[in-house]
């Protein structure tokens, strides 16, 4: 099993923006079958802070989750809304 945990810091008051242009890769990422569990889930706390949790089947379930369409159009949208990324994986 694979799981990754991280933290998304927005551009001031792009949390929601954000959000609504992961939804696709939200969506399609849990159709696949080695993807155990993925979510976004905004921090109360924080209004730009948004924490990542993901978990795969394997190491290589990982690989191919970031190699898809749907991963690169969300990266692409990252310069617009993010302002910095942390990722332990």
């Amino acid at each position: 099993m694979k799981c990754i945990v991280g933290f998304f810091m927005t551009k001031p008051g792009k949390r929601h923006a954000y959000l609504a242009a992961a939804q696709n890769h939200l969506d399609q990422s849990r159709l696949d079958p080695d993807c155990l569990y993925i979510e976004l889930v905004p921090m109360p706390e924080h209004p730009d802070k948004i924490l990542l949790a993901e978990a795969f089947t394997s190491e290589e379930a990982d690989r191919r989750h970031e190699d898809t369409d749907h991963m690169r159009e969300l990266w692409a949208v990252g310069p617009t809304l993010l302002s910095h990324v942390v990722i332990d994986n």
